[in-house]
């Protein structure tokens, strides 16, 4: 119920500022803070929802307690020569529910502060916590399903990063990032990665150009068995820097990758937000689709108004299709 009427009193305080600002910028002092100079404020000419603590100018504020969020920035601007003005301000109206209660948890954890510094690094704690929640409620952060798969596509890319001189052309191979119907493509060899939790017997194709083993020289099936847990040990994020660190900090190399990480739906700032599935690897098992492999191709259809054909294969009948991760390797690389 405090936590109820405490967003009341925020959203009220708003409203009267939104009837009497203008196109200016209005404050009041949030007196549950007592030993902080805090505010709950409004930008008149734009509308902006904002928080503000006035901060000793002798206080660093490090880079990191300047983050842009989905929906949020935050700006710290020096007032006088022995105050700056550390502001949070909401840029997307739509999340007003959402960035109270984002406001309402610093307030109730700052109401026992004294110091500057202090203030700054439990603010920066919150915002670590709450932008997680913002890009949830956007849609920006990958579901569970596509951040599994997506973390096999980075770990079969690593395998290639450590076998490999040519950085440039393993980075490159990565075509799933580009919407292809395979993850990995070289030279007329391809290999598609299926990332599965541990015990299913059974791998879903997402249509019948996938496994169509008639358009390549080589084509493999890659499958990568986790187990997920909760941590950071061998998180999405975790794996991202280890891959950057592979390319040895090549600055146009992690451009790239960076790029193609765009394109799957993580950007440069988000990839923090990904380390909270911890994936242990149990198994990859690696199988050649030619001739005999249970798959349906387009060809074998017979009717041009059948496509985007669905279907699952079961392991176990692809035992006598399998081959070695070092074979794999050598006729992708």
């Amino acid at each position: 119920m405090m936590i109820r009427r405490k967003m009341t009193d925020i959203k009220q305080i708003w409203t009267d500022q939104e009837s009497t600002s203008g196109k200016n910028v209005v404050k009041k002092r949030i007196d549950s803070i007592p030993r902080l100079n805090c505010f709950i404020g409004l930008i008149g000419a734009t509308g902006a929802r904002m928080f503000q603590l006035e901060l000793d100018s002798a206080a660093p504020v490090h880079k990191n307690f300047l983050r842009k969020f989905r929906g949020v920035e935050i700006q710290a601007i020096p007032f006088s020569q022995s105050q700056t003005e550390y502001t949070i301000i909401l840029l997307e109206k739509e999340l007003t529910d959402i960035f109270t209660m984002f406001i309402e948890d610093i307030i109730e954890k700052l109401n026992t502060v004294s110091e500057s510094q202090q203030a700054l690094t439990l603010i920066n704690q919150r915002v670590n916590y709450w932008k997680k929640l913002f890009s949830r409620v956007t849609g920006e952060l990958l579901s569970a399903e596509k951040q599994r798969g997506l973390f096999g596509e980075l770990f079969f890319l690593r395998l290639l990063l450590q076998n490999t001189s040519n950085l440039i052309e393993a980075m490159r191979s990565w075509s799933g990032a580009e919407s292809a119907n395979q993850d990995f493509a070289r030279n007329q060899n391809a290999v598609e990665i299926k990332t599965s939790k541990a015990n299913n017997s059974s791998v879903h194709i997402s249509n019948e150009q996938q496994l169509d083993f008639t358009a390549w020289d080589h084509l493999f099936l890659g499958l990568i068995s986790v187990t997920e847990t909760t941590g950071n040990q061998n998180s999405l994020s975790g794996i991202i820097e280890e891959i950057k660190d592979l390319v040895n900090h090549d600055t146009e190399l992690i451009r790239e990758f960076e790029t193609r990480l765009e394109r799957v739906g993580i950007s440069s700032d988000m990839i923090e937000n990904y380390d909270e599935i911890s994936y242990s690897v149990n198994s990859r098992r690696f199988f050649q689709v030619r001739d005999g492999f249970p798959v349906i191709l387009k060809g074998n259809l017979h009717n041009e108004a059948i496509y985007n054909v669905k279907y699952q294969i079961a392991i176990s009948s692809c035992n006598s299709f399998e081959v070695s991760e070092e074979d794999v390797l050598k006729t992708i690389i």
